[in-house]
């Protein structure tokens, strides 16, 4: 909340707490909405909480502007978290969800963008908006441009197919081979037999998924309290709070640029180990950095090692987003991508705490996010490896089936691929073009066949191996 919250509430001294408290309630709310609402996502689908959610954070925010009672708000914070960890965390699922493989890490990442500039928003605003009350009035107008986009976003193809609405995921698939100008694939889609679905209690069915979340669940958790332990700790920074506060929200932007880019070039396991070791070494560096005082060579060495701290902290966040969706089978992606929205949750609550350990002594919060980092790049070198690889789609599912959703046979084509079918065309109407081209035609078509067998074999044996 902004300074001018507890100033008129007076939190100040033994009320303190209060303002901490704030943010930490806001992000348990985040948790509870992450289980609750991951479970009825599962379920019910995609849709069906996304936009739901959009209008309670609204009407809930606008409610609290209106508030005179310090308890009446910090409950609407747990409120307003609820249906944020829901919004949020499904969000990205549907956006990961709807694009191919070679697609979702551009995908996914794109929605962290959005994510950065409203960061940014906040620390304008806050600058010129003192008042908490119209802070918060201001902040919920950029919802009503989403919910009108609520005829234009479809349900995830890939839940639809799971839960045997085969038709719906049709119509989906056949408006998008119609807007990217392609055929729809005229085999029958495949839909793989989904057994009953026992919620959180199926991420540990197999020893190897229960490893694999809980390895996940301690690398959300350190992303989510460094992330924001960063963020608050811009005060503890030096020099101005507000214009901290831009600057390490704007190496976000950078830093989702390397998401794209890495996790697509070194895969996302060594992307997110990558960061966490470059992220932790930062964090380090500003707690040895003598703090609260006025010489302007602590004060860039602090900003700036916060600012690297910042933006590889959110490289290996946003890139174990996307770790993690492709890790889950997609019967139970939505109530894995929960429970990870769950524990950095807890995460980010424990972040005002760590922060006020500044109070003990000003190395402890940057030393033991960075300490924590250094074990979380350790704990994802377990993982396997996803980049390339189809995800699962049910648990316990050993072999890689040929795609369920015909996502990546109906992308809009590229610029050389269009030059090529014109070419094709072109030569289709010489009257040289006749037995010879179509021999050699079938020639390679048959070798590229055997080809695809061989590297079909190859994947599905690696994937097995992984997984």
């Amino acid at each position: 909340m902004s300074e001018g919250w507890i100033t008129e509430f007076d939190l100040v001294c033994d009320k303190s707490i209060y303002a901490w408290l704030s943010s930490s309630l806001l992000f348990f709310g985040w948790a509870l909405g992450a289980i609750i609402l991951g479970l009825i996502a599962d379920k019910y689908g995609r849709r069906s909480v996304l936009f739901p959610s959009v209008i309670m954070v609204m009407t809930m925010t606008f409610i609290m502007s209106f508030v005179k009672a310090v308890w009446l708000i910090l409950l609407l914070r747990v409120v307003v978290g609820i249906f944020e960890g829901g919004s949020v965390l499904t969000m990205f699922v549907l956006a990961t969800e709807l694009v191919g493989p070679a697609k979702r890490a551009l995908s996914g990442t794109l929605v962290w963008f959005y994510f950065t500039f409203a960061l940014m928003a906040i620390g304008f605003k806050a600058y010129f908006i003192r008042d908490w009350k119209w802070l918060c009035i201001v902040s919920i107008v950029p919802f009503v441009f989403v919910v009108v986009f609520w005829k234009f976003i479809p349900e995830s193809v890939r839940w639809l197919l799971i839960v045997g609405r085969k038709d719906q995921a049709k119509q989906i698939l056949e408006h998008v081979a119609r807007v990217n100008k392609r055929d729809m694939p005229s085999e029958d889609i495949r839909v793989p037999v989904v057994p009953p679905n026992k919620g959180f209690l199926e991420l540990f069915r197999t020893s190897r998924l229960a490893l694999s979340t809980l390895l996940q669940c301690y690398a959300w958790f350190v992303n989510g309290m460094v992330y924001y332990g960063v963020s608050m700790s811009s005060g503890e920074l030096g020099g101005s709070i507000y214009l901290n506060f831009v600057l390490t929200s704007l190496v976000e932007i950078p830093a989702n640029m390397l998401v794209i880019d890495n996790c697509n070039r070194f895969g996302r396991k060594k992307t997110t180990i990558a960061y966490f070791v470059v992220g932790a070494i930062a964090c380090v560096a500003v707690s040895f950095i003598p703090s609260g005082t006025d010489d302007i060579y602590y004060i860039v060495g602090r900003v700036t090692g916060g600012m690297l701290g910042k933006m590889c902290i959110t490289v290996s966040f946003n890139s174990i987003y996307v770790f993690s969706a492709e890790l889950f089978p997609t019967m139970v992606r939505n109530s894995g991508m929960g429970l990870m929205s769950v524990v950095s949750r807890v995460g980010a609550a424990t972040a005002p705490f760590v922060v006020q350990l500044t109070r003990i002594n000003p190395i402890l919060p940057f030393a033991l996010m960075g300490g924590l980092a250094f074990l979380a790049s350790f704990a994802c070198w377990f993982l396997p490896e996803t980049n390339g690889k189809p995800t699962l789609e049910v648990i316990g599912d050993d072999k890689v089936h040929p795609p369920t959703v015909a996502m990546e046979e109906m992308k809009k084509p590229s610029y050389e691929e269009r030059n090529e079918e014109a070419e094709k065309e072109d030569k289709k109407t010489n009257l040289g073009y006749v037995d010879n081209e179509e021999d050699k035609k079938q020639d390679v078509n048959q070798d590229s066949d055997k080809r695809d067998d061989k590297n079909q074999a190859k994947e599905a044996e690696n994937f097995d191996t992984a997984f």
